[in-house]
């Protein structure tokens, strides 16, 4: 099966070293890697509770220096950040120095979103989190995440503390440490881990939640010098991903904002990959009147499959969210390929079949009204190279698999 990155990374859990001045609590979690470089977070406790910034200072670089070099096949490239939160734990960001390898081909990745923590016992929480455990056994070269993988609840996105505390709770929560240690993450964001409910580009707190984000995930880069967001691109083996931020400048007339789909536009025309894979927290294709997708924001919908179809942008597929509930669409067009559009939701939180109203272009017998995450794999050689996707429920019991030929995408 496919070599992940732990090939050329140990995870090491909690080892410590002798002489270190602080404690690993979480991680290291890997981000956004290529075949000699890695992006890392941790949390760590200095063992000076009372004076953690001196504590920090005077031995941290070497002792972080030496625990990558004596653990892993890896050394410390760049400290890009060092925060202190919640006055005990500092967390750690920057990026490593891997042995070469030669990148593979075949590639596996999972992709999932609406990890909901349930903050009463009698809703079961733990019993859900189960997913975690399945996936961390799955054989994968990385993850997407694709939304509302924080859920700020009861007004804690108006507090950077109140969202500091929520988003370390939820990396203590052990099926879900054990999955971020387990291989590289990638995200982007929906309302819930941004704001309120549906919230939108007019949210003033929009740059706390921005800056929240940026702490705790470690993607390649986070929108452009003149444009903020989460919005970036990356590429692995034959497909280009291009991770989308569907609130940052979302207006009754536009999702992305002019910017972040000129963006877009750029990096679709530039892209030579095989398989273009558009990621968003919103779903693109369908037109639903229950909730929410690209169609409700003025004409983003059309000027999008437009561009698409004038540019003869080859090789898309759509992965989304936010529904909690899963789903596979394929939407035919005249004259051009077929686009299809992977909705995997919820991971932990509820199901609604409130939403899932008669959907014309979902293909039969894949709707899911259960937990669930997806599994992606780009597999074959020339004319068998194709994008196996397959749909998982908590316990790793298939719902449905569908392949699609990259012929059928040309």
């Amino acid at each position: 099966m496919i070599k992940k990155l732990v090939f050329f990374l140990l995870l090491i859990g909690n080892i410590q070293l002798s002489a270190q001045n602080f404690d690993v609590e979480i991680g290291p979690i890997y981000g956004h890697y290529t075949d000699s470089t890695s992006q890392f977070w941790m949390l760590v406790k200095p063992h000076s509770k009372e004076n953690v910034l001196l504590d920090w200072v005077t031995q941290f670089n070497a002792d972080l220096y030496e625990y990558f070099e004596t653990y892993t096949e890896a050394t410390v490239r760049e400290v890009e950040q060092s925060l202190v939160v919640m006055e005990s734990y500092v967390i750690v960001k920057g990026q490593l120095n891997l042995k070469k390898k030669n990148d593979h081909q075949d590639i596996s990745f999972l992709i999932g979103s609406c990890a909901f923590p349930y903050p009463f016992a009698f809703w079961s929480g733990k019993k859900k989190e189960v997913i975690f455990e399945t996936m961390t056994k799955q054989d994968k070269d990385f993850m997407i995440w694709m939304g509302d993988n924080v859920y700020y609840l009861f007004g804690e996105w108006k507090s950077k503390q109140r969202m500091h505390k929520k988003n370390i709770k939820m990396r203590f929560k052990p099926k879900l440490k054990d999955f971020l240690e387990s291989c590289p993450q990638y995200a982007v964001w929906d309302d819930h881990d941004f704001g309120d409910n549906n919230e939108g580009g007019d949210y003033t707190g929009k740059y706390e939640s921005l800056e929240l984000f940026k702490y705790y995930w470690s993607n390649p880069y986070y929108g452009t010098a003149s444009t903020p967001g989460v919005f970036c691109h990356f590429g692995h083996s034959d497909a280009d991903f291009f991770m989308l931020d569907s609130r940052f400048h979302a207006s009754d007339s536009s999702m992305l904002g002019e910017e972040q789909m000129k963006w877009l536009q750029k990096k679709l025309r530039a892209s030579k990959a095989n398989f273009k894979f558009i990621i968003s927290g919103t779903q693109v294709l369908p037109n639903n009147p229950s909730g929410e997708d690209l169609g409700d924001f003025g004409a983003s919908r059309e000027e999008l499959l437009t561009f698409l179809s004038e540019e003869d942008i080859k090789g898309v597929i759509f992965l989304s969210g936010d529904r909690h509930y899963g789903e596979l669409m394929k939407l035919e067009r005249d004259n051009q390929y077929p686009l299809y559009e992977m909705t995997s939701s919820p991971l932990t939180s509820l199901v609604n079949p409130g939403y899932t109203k008669e959907n014309p272009i979902r293909l039969p017998e894949t709707l899911v009204l259960d937990l669930n995450f997806g599994k992606i794999h780009l597999l074959g050689k020339g004319k068998d190279r194709r994008c196996h996707l397959e749909l998982f429920d908590r316990n790793g019991k298939l719902f449905w698999q569908h392949d699609i030929f990259l012929s059928e995408l040309q």
